[in-house]
């Protein structure tokens, strides 16, 4: 990423869109461009689908958030954020020692302000006086999807570890594949559990790391096993 790092760590959330080349792609946007500059509304072909919620509502109940909601941390909250920033930046510093160089993308004291800025604002949409785990939660899955999945992909890779900036790390590699593995057994196709029922299955039962079962279940979503549902809160077992 050609941008410098004081750059970089100014933004709460770091997404890589990459240009890829796709003949069949690229003829549909020609088309609609071609289409709204000829007078017409792009593409017709597609049908749009109605807004589930109009979108006049939608502006006044963000302002109305903005206006009557000013959530702070809850003290686990706070804490887990904590503790999952120290994790983060251990983990980052072994795998730029193993690859002996510097990530283009720094983990710094600014990601930690993020992560409570995006925890606050999570607990704002739902007019949460306060911000919990729950909403912590929501936040590292976020950033893990994000910031963390840019670290390495300078280097042209994007699976689990290095997407985790720990692929210098193989102990908690190793347990990432055992935690995915685990889930599958445990949620056959269809069936549907509670985040925090796994936590604590495989957490404090089972003696994983907190770290390994986000990553676990970050690497199954991006595959399309499994999905999140109801804000997060939810595992759906979706497919192999």
């Amino acid at each position: 990423i050609d941008f410098q790092t004081t750059i970089l760590s100014r933004f709460d959330l770091i997404f890589i869109v990459k240009d890829e080349h796709d003949r069949g792609r690229d003829e549909r946007i020609a088309k609609h461009v071609m289409g709204i500059h000829m007078g017409g509304s792009g593409n017709q072909d597609q049908q749009q689908a109605a807004p589930t919620i109009p979108v006049e509502k939608m502006k006044r109940y963000i302002s109305y958030c903005k206006t009557r909601c000013a959530p702070r941390l809850s003290p686990e909250a706070a804490e887990k954020l904590s503790s999952h920033f120290v994790s983060i930046r251990r983990q980052v510093a072994q795998a730029e020692a193993s690859a002996n160089q510097r990530s283009s993308i720094p983990i710094t004291v600014r990601q930690l302000e993020s992560l409570v800025r995006i925890t606050e604002a999570l607990a704002k949409i739902s007019l949460s006086p306060i911000a919990t785990e729950h909403h912590v939660d929501e936040a590292i899955r976020l950033f893990l999807g994000s910031t963390m999945e840019a670290v390495l992909s300078q280097n042209g890779e994007s699976n689990a570890a290095n997407a985790a900036g720990i692929a210098g790390n193989r102990e908690l590699v190793d347990e990432i594949s055992k935690v995915e593995d685990e889930l599958r057994r445990r949620l056959p196709i269809g069936y549907t559990a509670s985040l925090a029922t796994l936590r604590r299955e495989f957490v404090d039962r089972k003696n994983f790391s907190e770290q390994a079962l986000n990553r676990a279940i970050w690497a199954l979503q991006k595959r399309d096993s499994i999905q999140l549902r109801k804000g997060g809160g939810q595992v759906y077992r979706s497919g192999v």
